[in-house]
């Protein structure tokens, strides 16, 4: 989502040191302005430019990637023959599973380590986060009121909950964001000094968790002391979660994988063509396999990793770049409003439609995505349009 937008566009040189005897305010310069930025533990690590550099236009391209994934995800209307239909509802869901983590990944990327305050980095992403949640959850609300006849209790219910938990189902994603944006500062000064075998080594740990689920899907009484959920007293607990995501968005932009006869990358294809595979047989085998579908599970993280991997190596043609980059600077009011408009108006319209689930369910994603742009262009033009958009 576009909520870090043009972060990208200038990154800073980071030299980072270990001195005692440093400064603990860290001064950083770039265009002509100088920032002090508090660092803990006396570890000084110095931003000493921000250079001007060109614009990773693969980010662009990965975050429309990622917002078409959810749309597409949530396009789906239900079944009208279960026995016909199941089988290709169960493929679209696994070829929209990496949307949100792909997102997480792009966060990382971009704004992974932090280069303000921790007042400045904080004041700066939740006005982009905040307003367009509480505004379009509130809307929901009312929306469904009417829609789907929500008595009011409920409706009041739901918006005083807003702080604490989505009001709309869907919005789970902000919250999680919401939780990495507050821990972001804290982690960065690490990040800044760590090296790619502490990282690697951080990611394998992660790596591990993300394991687990497949463990416990083939035998669950062996591992009873483990939830996808989270267990505080699960060891390695604290080497899980959506943090994975972000510092294998900075991982894998720091450290790129280069397509070729190297390692990385042909385990990574041979991977994520193995896993699709293992999926569908066990879909038709065992039948139930939501957990090996889950966010959390090492398959998503494969997934997530090959498109990143494939798309920092693509260049697209300068008119279809640019739409790119406009639709990803909008992506997140797409993504804030895409419920409404594909299963408020698009569902009802293709309601008894004769055309097939997959290719409907494409053609419904697709008029979203379009629709979605347009509304967020025109909202723009709105006094105080920012606070509604996101941009």
């Amino acid at each position: 989502m576009a909520l870090e937008d043009g972060m990208y566009s200038q990154h800073s040189v980071v030299h980072c040191t270990n001195n005692v005897d440093c400064n603990t305010d860290i001064h950083c310069h770039g265009g002509g302005l100088s920032h002090n930025i508090s660092h803990p533990d006396g570890q000084c690590c110095d931003w000493v430019s921000k250079e001007k550099k060109p614009r990773l236009y693969y980010i662009d391209n990965l975050r429309v990637i990622a917002c078409f994934l959810v749309l597409l995800t949530h396009s789906t209307m239900s079944a009208s023959d279960p026995e016909k239909e199941g089988f290709w509802i169960f493929g679209l869901s696994f070829i929209g599973s990496p949307s949100s983590e792909l997102f997480l990944a792009l966060s990382g990327t971009v704004l992974l380590p932090v280069s303000a305050g921790f007042k400045r980095f904080y004041i700066r992403r939740f006005l982009k986060l905040l307003p367009p949640l509480i505004i379009w959850s509130v809307f929901g609300v009312l929306l469904y009121s009417q829609t789907r006849e929500w008595p009011m209790d409920k409706v009041i219910g739901a918006i005083v909950r807003i702080p604490l938990q989505p009001a709309i189902g869907v919005y789970w994603f902000v919250y999680a964001m919401a939780g990495l944006y507050l821990l972001a500062p804290f982690i960065s000064p690490w990040l800044c000094q760590a090296t790619k075998r502490q990282l690697e080594l951080f990611l394998s740990l992660w790596s591990i968790n993300m394991i687990l689920p497949w463990i416990l899907f083939f035998y669950p009484e062996f591992l009873t002391g483990y939830n996808i959920n989270g267990n505080y007293y699960w060891a390695l607990s604290y080497f899980g979660g959506f943090l994975g995501y972000w510092i294998l968005g900075y991982y894998l932009r720091k450290y790129p994988i280069k397509i070729g006869l190297n390692l990385k990358w042909l385990f990574l294809l041979c991977s994520t063509i193995a896993y699709p595979g293992a999926i569908f047989a066990l879909k038709v085998t065992k039948g139930e396999i939501g957990l090996l579908l889950d966010n959390l599970q090492i398959g998503s993280a494969l997934l997530v990793a090959f498109l990143y991997t494939v798309m920092q190596n693509l260049q697209f043609k300068k008119s279809i770049q640019a739409l790119f980059t406009s639709m990803a600077k909008y992506s997140f009011c797409i993504y804030l409003t895409h419920i409404y408009i594909a299963r408020e108006l698009y569902w009802g319209l293709f309601n008894g439609s004769t055309i097939h689930i997959f290719p409907r369910s494409f053609i419904i994603a697709l008029l979203t995505l379009l629709t979605g742009y347009v509304l967020t262009y025109l909202m723009t033009f709105l006094p105080k349009g920012k606070y509604i958009t996101g941009t």
